[in-house]
Protein backbone atom coordinates (compact mmCIF):
# COMPACT_ATOMS: atom_id res chain seq x y z
CA UNK A 1 0.00 0.00 0.00
CA UNK A 2 1.29 3.44 -0.85
CA UNK A 3 1.95 5.68 2.13
CA UNK A 4 -0.95 7.99 1.31
CA UNK A 5 -2.98 7.35 4.44
CA UNK A 6 -3.25 10.16 7.00
CA UNK A 7 -0.94 10.39 9.99
CA UNK A 8 -2.63 8.46 12.78
CA UNK A 9 -2.21 7.85 16.47
CA UNK A 10 -0.61 4.75 17.87
CA UNK A 11 -3.44 2.99 19.69
CA UNK A 12 -6.70 2.14 18.00
CA UNK A 13 -9.77 0.25 19.05
CA UNK A 14 -9.58 -2.52 16.51
CA UNK A 15 -6.68 -4.70 15.45
CA UNK A 16 -7.26 -3.83 11.81
CA UNK A 17 -7.04 -0.14 12.52
CA UNK A 18 -3.95 -0.52 14.68
CA UNK A 19 -1.96 -2.24 12.00
CA UNK A 20 -3.26 -0.34 8.98
CA UNK A 21 -3.32 3.16 10.38
CA UNK A 22 -1.05 3.07 13.46
CA UNK A 23 1.95 4.27 11.47
CA UNK A 24 1.60 5.51 7.94
CA UNK A 25 5.22 5.45 6.98
CA UNK A 26 6.47 2.59 4.80
CA UNK A 27 6.07 -0.80 6.51
CA UNK A 28 9.72 -1.66 6.00
CA UNK A 29 11.01 1.33 7.93
CA UNK A 30 11.02 1.50 11.73
CA UNK A 31 8.74 4.16 13.19
CA UNK A 32 8.48 5.37 16.76
CA UNK A 33 5.19 4.31 18.25
CA UNK A 34 5.29 6.22 21.53
CA UNK A 35 3.06 9.26 21.08
CA UNK A 36 3.61 11.65 23.95
CA UNK A 37 1.85 14.89 23.15
CA UNK A 38 -0.54 13.18 20.74
CA UNK A 39 -3.89 11.53 21.23
CA UNK A 40 -3.94 7.93 22.38
CA UNK A 41 -7.64 7.69 21.67
CA UNK A 42 -8.76 4.80 19.47
CA UNK A 43 -9.83 5.40 15.88
CA UNK A 44 -8.85 9.01 15.36
CA UNK A 45 -6.23 10.89 13.48
CA UNK A 46 -3.86 13.38 15.10
CA UNK A 47 -5.77 16.59 15.90
CA UNK A 48 -5.03 19.42 13.46
CA UNK A 49 -3.65 21.54 16.29
CA UNK A 50 -0.95 18.92 16.81
CA UNK A 51 -0.29 18.51 13.12
CA UNK A 52 -0.02 21.99 11.60
CA UNK A 53 0.96 20.62 8.17
CA UNK A 54 -2.59 19.33 7.71
CA UNK A 55 -5.52 21.75 7.42
CA UNK A 56 -8.32 21.40 9.92
CA UNK A 57 -11.21 19.38 8.50
CA UNK A 58 -14.63 20.97 8.27
CA UNK A 59 -17.34 19.44 10.46
CA UNK A 60 -19.87 17.08 8.92
CA UNK A 61 -23.35 18.41 8.24
CA UNK A 62 -26.12 17.63 10.77
CA UNK A 63 -29.56 18.43 9.31
CA UNK A 64 -31.99 15.89 10.74
CA UNK A 65 -33.69 16.61 14.08
CA UNK A 66 -34.12 12.91 14.82
CA UNK A 67 -30.95 11.84 16.62
CA UNK A 68 -30.69 8.36 15.09
CA UNK A 69 -31.31 9.61 11.55
CA UNK A 70 -28.80 12.40 12.13
CA UNK A 71 -26.22 9.86 13.31
CA UNK A 72 -26.67 7.77 10.17
CA UNK A 73 -26.47 10.94 8.09
CA UNK A 74 -23.14 11.88 9.67
CA UNK A 75 -21.69 8.40 9.16
CA UNK A 76 -22.84 8.31 5.55
CA UNK A 77 -20.90 11.51 4.93
CA UNK A 78 -17.88 10.11 6.78
CA UNK A 79 -17.93 6.99 4.60
CA UNK A 80 -17.38 9.28 1.60
CA UNK A 81 -14.56 11.26 3.22
CA UNK A 82 -11.16 11.66 1.60
CA UNK A 83 -9.74 10.48 4.96
CA UNK A 84 -9.28 6.68 4.77
CA UNK A 85 -9.39 6.29 8.55
CA UNK A 86 -12.68 8.14 8.72
CA UNK A 87 -14.14 5.92 5.99
CA UNK A 88 -13.11 2.81 7.92
CA UNK A 89 -14.51 4.17 11.18
CA UNK A 90 -17.79 5.02 9.48
CA UNK A 91 -18.25 1.44 8.28
CA UNK A 92 -17.50 0.14 11.78
CA UNK A 93 -19.92 2.62 13.35
CA UNK A 94 -22.72 1.65 10.94
CA UNK A 95 -22.71 -1.97 12.16
CA UNK A 96 -26.06 -1.63 14.01
CA UNK A 97 -27.77 -0.64 10.73
CA UNK A 98 -28.53 -2.69 7.63
CA UNK A 99 -29.09 -0.69 4.46
CA UNK A 100 -26.75 2.22 5.35
CA UNK A 101 -24.09 -0.34 6.26
CA UNK A 102 -24.64 -2.29 3.05
CA UNK A 103 -24.20 0.87 0.97
CA UNK A 104 -20.98 1.79 2.80
CA UNK A 105 -19.66 -1.77 2.49
CA UNK A 106 -20.27 -1.83 -1.27
CA UNK A 107 -18.16 1.30 -1.59
CA UNK A 108 -15.58 -0.04 0.82
CA UNK A 109 -14.98 -3.25 -1.13
CA UNK A 110 -13.49 -1.24 -3.99
CA UNK A 111 -11.83 1.43 -1.85
CA UNK A 112 -8.23 2.31 -2.82
CA UNK A 113 -7.15 1.89 0.82
CA UNK A 114 -6.53 -1.67 2.03
CA UNK A 115 -7.67 -0.89 5.56
CA UNK A 116 -11.08 0.21 4.32
CA UNK A 117 -11.38 -2.86 2.08
CA UNK A 118 -10.55 -5.03 5.09
CA UNK A 119 -13.23 -3.43 7.27
CA UNK A 120 -15.80 -3.75 4.47
CA UNK A 121 -15.07 -7.44 3.89
CA UNK A 122 -15.13 -8.22 7.63
CA UNK A 123 -18.48 -6.46 7.93
CA UNK A 124 -20.05 -8.83 5.42
CA UNK A 125 -19.21 -11.77 7.65
CA UNK A 126 -19.96 -10.09 10.97
CA UNK A 127 -23.32 -8.70 9.88
CA UNK A 128 -24.31 -11.61 7.65
CA UNK A 129 -24.57 -9.47 4.53
CA UNK A 130 -24.29 -12.63 2.47
CA UNK A 131 -26.44 -11.22 -0.31
CA UNK A 132 -23.34 -9.37 -1.52
CA UNK A 133 -20.81 -12.13 -0.75
CA UNK A 134 -20.42 -12.81 -4.48
CA UNK A 135 -18.49 -9.53 -4.65
CA UNK A 136 -15.75 -10.96 -2.44
CA UNK A 137 -14.22 -13.14 -5.15
CA UNK A 138 -11.81 -10.49 -6.46
CA UNK A 139 -10.59 -9.80 -2.91
CA UNK A 140 -9.20 -13.34 -2.71
CA UNK A 141 -6.54 -12.05 -5.11
CA UNK A 142 -6.13 -8.66 -3.45
CA UNK A 143 -2.56 -7.29 -3.20
CA UNK A 144 -3.03 -7.20 0.59
CA UNK A 145 -2.90 -10.52 2.45
CA UNK A 146 -4.98 -8.95 5.21
CA UNK A 147 -7.78 -8.16 2.77
CA UNK A 148 -7.53 -11.72 1.44
CA UNK A 149 -7.90 -12.98 5.02
CA UNK A 150 -11.03 -10.88 5.52
CA UNK A 151 -12.51 -12.20 2.28
CA UNK A 152 -11.80 -15.79 3.38
CA UNK A 153 -13.55 -15.12 6.69
CA UNK A 154 -16.62 -13.54 5.11
CA UNK A 155 -17.01 -16.28 2.50
CA UNK A 156 -16.61 -19.01 5.13
CA UNK A 157 -19.13 -17.30 7.39
CA UNK A 158 -21.59 -17.10 4.52
CA UNK A 159 -21.26 -20.84 3.94
CA UNK A 160 -19.23 -20.63 0.75
CA UNK A 161 -16.49 -23.12 -0.05
CA UNK A 162 -13.17 -21.36 0.42
CA UNK A 163 -9.60 -22.44 1.18
CA UNK A 164 -8.62 -21.23 4.65
CA UNK A 165 -5.06 -22.62 4.53
CA UNK A 166 -3.48 -19.29 3.48
CA UNK A 167 -4.31 -17.90 6.94
CA UNK A 168 -1.56 -20.05 8.46
CA UNK A 169 1.02 -18.38 6.22
CA UNK A 170 -0.23 -14.90 7.06
CA UNK A 171 0.21 -15.65 10.78
CA UNK A 172 3.99 -15.81 10.39
CA UNK A 173 4.24 -12.89 7.97
CA UNK A 174 6.84 -10.20 8.59
CA UNK A 175 4.13 -7.62 7.95
CA UNK A 176 2.30 -6.47 11.06
CA UNK A 177 -1.07 -6.07 9.35
CA UNK A 178 -1.06 -9.61 7.99
CA UNK A 179 -0.08 -11.25 11.26
CA UNK A 180 -2.51 -9.45 13.57
CA UNK A 181 -5.42 -9.56 11.15
CA UNK A 182 -5.01 -13.24 10.31
CA UNK A 183 -5.06 -14.02 14.04
CA UNK A 184 -8.19 -11.94 14.47
CA UNK A 185 -9.87 -13.65 11.53
CA UNK A 186 -9.14 -17.08 13.01
CA UNK A 187 -10.56 -15.92 16.33
CA UNK A 188 -13.70 -14.66 14.58
CA UNK A 189 -14.10 -18.05 12.92
CA UNK A 190 -14.01 -19.58 16.40
CA UNK A 191 -12.31 -22.90 15.63
CA UNK A 192 -10.08 -23.81 18.57
CA UNK A 193 -7.98 -26.03 16.31
CA UNK A 194 -6.41 -22.75 15.15
CA UNK A 195 -4.76 -22.19 18.56
CA UNK A 196 -1.44 -23.83 17.56
CA UNK A 197 -1.45 -21.82 14.33
CA UNK A 198 -1.86 -18.50 16.13
CA UNK A 199 0.64 -19.45 18.82
CA UNK A 200 3.15 -20.22 16.09
CA UNK A 201 3.22 -16.54 15.20
CA UNK A 202 3.35 -15.24 18.78
CA UNK A 203 6.62 -13.75 19.99
CA UNK A 204 8.41 -13.91 16.67
CA UNK A 205 9.10 -10.17 16.62
CA UNK A 206 9.78 -8.04 13.58
CA UNK A 207 13.26 -7.29 12.35
CA UNK A 208 12.14 -4.03 10.79
CA UNK A 209 9.93 -2.70 13.62
CA UNK A 210 10.72 -1.21 16.97
CA UNK A 211 10.03 -3.33 20.09
CA UNK A 212 6.92 -1.31 21.02
CA UNK A 213 5.11 -2.31 17.85
CA UNK A 214 6.18 -5.93 18.18
CA UNK A 215 4.73 -5.98 21.70
CA UNK A 216 1.51 -4.48 20.41
CA UNK A 217 1.14 -7.12 17.71
CA UNK A 218 1.84 -9.85 20.27
CA UNK A 219 -0.87 -8.35 22.48
CA UNK A 220 -3.36 -8.45 19.63
CA UNK A 221 -2.48 -12.07 18.96
CA UNK A 222 -2.77 -12.88 22.66
CA UNK A 223 -6.35 -11.60 22.58
CA UNK A 224 -7.11 -13.88 19.65
CA UNK A 225 -5.74 -16.86 21.59
CA UNK A 226 -7.91 -16.05 24.60
CA UNK A 227 -10.96 -15.72 22.35
CA UNK A 228 -10.17 -19.16 20.93
CA UNK A 229 -10.11 -20.63 24.45
CA UNK A 230 -6.41 -20.49 25.37
CA UNK A 231 -6.59 -18.33 28.50
CA UNK A 232 -2.88 -18.58 29.24
CA UNK A 233 -2.34 -15.28 27.46
CA UNK A 234 -4.87 -13.41 29.58
CA UNK A 235 -2.20 -12.53 32.13
CA UNK A 236 -0.09 -10.88 29.43
CA UNK A 237 -3.02 -8.61 28.55
CA UNK A 238 -3.66 -7.80 32.21
CA UNK A 239 0.03 -6.96 32.66
CA UNK A 240 -0.21 -4.41 29.82
CA UNK A 241 -2.50 -2.34 32.07
CA UNK A 242 0.66 -1.39 33.95
CA UNK A 243 2.73 -0.37 30.93
CA UNK A 244 4.97 2.68 31.60
CA UNK A 245 3.53 6.12 30.79
CA UNK A 246 5.55 6.43 27.59
CA UNK A 247 3.62 3.41 26.29
CA UNK A 248 0.12 4.55 27.27
CA UNK A 249 -1.19 3.12 24.00
CA UNK A 250 -0.50 -0.37 25.41
CA UNK A 251 -2.53 0.39 28.52
CA UNK A 252 -5.38 1.75 26.42
CA UNK A 253 -5.37 -1.29 24.17
CA UNK A 254 -5.35 -3.62 27.18
CA UNK A 255 -8.38 -1.83 28.64
CA UNK A 256 -10.32 -2.34 25.44
CA UNK A 257 -9.28 -5.98 25.13
CA UNK A 258 -10.18 -6.88 28.70
CA UNK A 259 -13.60 -5.31 28.26
CA UNK A 260 -14.18 -7.31 25.07
CA UNK A 261 -13.05 -10.46 26.89
CA UNK A 262 -15.39 -9.68 29.81
CA UNK A 263 -12.50 -10.02 32.26
CA UNK A 264 -14.15 -9.02 35.50
CA UNK A 265 -10.99 -9.72 37.48
CA UNK A 266 -9.54 -6.55 35.93
CA UNK A 267 -12.35 -4.29 37.18
CA UNK A 268 -10.51 -3.02 40.32
CA UNK A 269 -7.47 -2.02 38.25
CA UNK A 270 -9.70 -0.37 35.64
CA UNK A 271 -11.46 1.56 38.38
CA UNK A 272 -8.18 2.76 39.88
CA UNK A 273 -7.02 3.93 36.46
CA UNK A 274 -10.32 5.66 35.64
CA UNK A 275 -10.58 7.49 38.95
CA UNK A 276 -6.89 8.34 39.23
CA UNK A 277 -6.80 6.69 42.66
CA UNK A 278 -4.07 4.19 41.83
CA UNK A 279 -0.30 4.76 41.66
CA UNK A 280 -0.57 5.89 38.05
CA UNK A 281 -1.96 9.41 37.74
CA UNK A 282 -3.05 9.21 34.12
CA UNK A 283 -4.37 12.13 32.10
CA UNK A 284 -8.06 12.51 31.27
CA UNK A 285 -7.86 10.68 27.96
CA UNK A 286 -6.42 7.44 29.33
CA UNK A 287 -8.75 7.66 32.32
CA UNK A 288 -11.67 7.85 29.90
CA UNK A 289 -10.38 4.83 28.00
CA UNK A 290 -10.54 2.90 31.29
CA UNK A 291 -13.98 4.38 31.99
CA UNK A 292 -15.19 3.09 28.61
CA UNK A 293 -14.08 -0.41 29.62
CA UNK A 294 -15.89 -0.02 32.96
CA UNK A 295 -19.03 1.03 31.10
CA UNK A 296 -19.03 -2.40 29.49
CA UNK A 297 -17.99 -4.37 32.59
CA UNK A 298 -19.56 -2.56 35.55
CA UNK A 299 -21.36 0.68 34.64
CA UNK A 300 -22.02 1.78 38.22
CA UNK A 301 -18.26 2.28 38.73
CA UNK A 302 -17.86 4.76 35.86
CA UNK A 303 -16.69 8.14 37.29
CA UNK A 304 -19.43 10.23 35.69
CA UNK A 305 -18.07 13.47 37.16
CA UNK A 306 -14.95 12.97 35.02
CA UNK A 307 -16.96 12.04 31.93
CA UNK A 308 -19.32 15.01 32.04
CA UNK A 309 -16.57 17.47 32.96
CA UNK A 310 -14.61 16.57 29.81
CA UNK A 311 -17.38 17.19 27.27
CA UNK A 312 -16.01 20.69 26.76
CA UNK A 313 -12.35 19.63 26.61
CA UNK A 314 -10.17 21.48 24.11
CA UNK A 315 -8.74 18.15 22.93
CA UNK A 316 -10.78 16.32 20.26
CA UNK A 317 -9.34 13.00 21.42
CA UNK A 318 -10.76 13.53 24.90
CA UNK A 319 -14.19 14.50 23.54
CA UNK A 320 -14.14 11.34 21.41
CA UNK A 321 -13.55 9.23 24.48
CA UNK A 322 -16.44 10.94 26.26
CA UNK A 323 -18.67 9.79 23.40
CA UNK A 324 -17.24 6.26 23.69
CA UNK A 325 -18.02 6.12 27.43
CA UNK A 326 -21.59 7.34 26.92
CA UNK A 327 -22.10 4.81 24.15
CA UNK A 328 -20.79 2.04 26.38
CA UNK A 329 -23.23 2.99 29.13
CA UNK A 330 -26.09 2.54 26.63
CA UNK A 331 -28.30 4.89 28.64
CA UNK A 332 -30.69 7.07 26.58
CA UNK A 333 -30.52 9.66 29.36
CA UNK A 334 -27.17 10.77 27.93
CA UNK A 335 -28.48 11.41 24.43
CA UNK A 336 -28.54 15.21 24.97
CA UNK A 337 -24.77 15.12 25.63
CA UNK A 338 -24.25 12.97 22.55
CA UNK A 339 -26.37 15.36 20.49
CA UNK A 340 -23.98 18.11 21.53
CA UNK A 341 -20.98 16.04 20.47
CA UNK A 342 -22.70 15.13 17.20
CA UNK A 343 -22.53 18.83 16.36
CA UNK A 344 -18.87 19.09 17.37
CA UNK A 345 -16.46 21.12 15.24
CA UNK A 346 -14.21 18.07 14.78
CA UNK A 347 -15.55 15.41 12.35
CA UNK A 348 -13.82 12.58 14.21
CA UNK A 349 -15.70 13.51 17.38
CA UNK A 350 -18.90 13.58 15.33
CA UNK A 351 -18.22 10.06 14.06
CA UNK A 352 -17.57 8.80 17.60
CA UNK A 353 -20.79 10.40 18.81
CA UNK A 354 -22.79 8.95 15.91
CA UNK A 355 -21.39 5.50 16.69
CA UNK A 356 -22.41 5.89 20.35
CA UNK A 357 -25.94 6.99 19.41
CA UNK A 358 -26.48 3.95 17.19
CA UNK A 359 -24.96 1.67 19.84
CA UNK A 360 -27.42 2.97 22.45
CA UNK A 361 -30.35 2.51 20.06
CA UNK A 362 -29.29 -1.05 19.31
CA UNK A 363 -28.93 -1.99 22.99
CA UNK A 364 -32.23 -0.37 23.95
CA UNK A 365 -33.99 -2.24 21.12
CA UNK A 366 -32.43 -5.55 22.21
CA UNK A 367 -33.81 -5.10 25.71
Amino acid sequence: MKSSCPQAIATLALAILVVFFGACSNEGKPTKWSTRGQSIVPTTTTPASLNPSKPKRAPLSVKNDDLQFAAVEVLDQASLSDDALMRANAIEALQPTTEPLRAAVLRGLVDPNEGVRFVAAMSIGRRNLCGVSHLLGPLLKDPSNSVRAAAIYALATCGEEVDINPLAAYIISERAADRANAAMVLAEMGNDSAIPVVRNGLGRGFESYDPARSRTIDLLMAESLVRLGDRRELEAIRAALFAPPEHSEMTALACQMLARLDDRAAIPNMHDLATGEGPRKAGPELRLVAATALAELQPDLVPMDLVISQIGSEQPGVRMQVANVLGGLANPAYEPQLAMLLNDEDPHVQVASAAAILKISQKVASR
